[in-house]
């Protein structure tokens, strides 16, 4: 998992590599994190928004678990992360913040 950095996220970094059983993600983002987590949710990625943990202002980010997935299956999320980031990414560019945060 430590090798593969989601496809279209180059600016992403991780974090936690030594804690055993989550890895957290950051990355810059038109999009909140929340808004990503509900797109990877819909390709069928469970992840949280890191925004769910912290009490102060934090960069743009989600919390990954890893403990009890196959090789095979984490690195099939992190390609469909990746989609779904592009995929919000160019959402949010085409109709603006406000029409994702609406729903449309």
């Amino acid at each position: 998992m430590l090798r593969t950095r989601p496809h279209g996220m180059p600016e992403a970094q991780i974090h936690g590599a030594a804690a055993g059983l989550h890895l957290m993600i950051t990355f810059e983002a038109r999009c909140t994190d929340v808004d990503l987590a509900a797109a990877a949710f819909d390709r069928g990625v469970k992840v949280q928004p890191l925004s769910w943990h912290c009490q102060k202002p934090h960069r743009t980010g989600l919390v990954l678990g890893y403990a009890a997935s196959p090789v095979g299956t984490i690195e099939q999320g992190i390609s469909m992360l990746g989609q779904s980031y592009r995929d919000l990414q160019r959402a949010v560019m085409i109709k603006g913040p406000a029409a994702r945060r609406a729903g449309e």
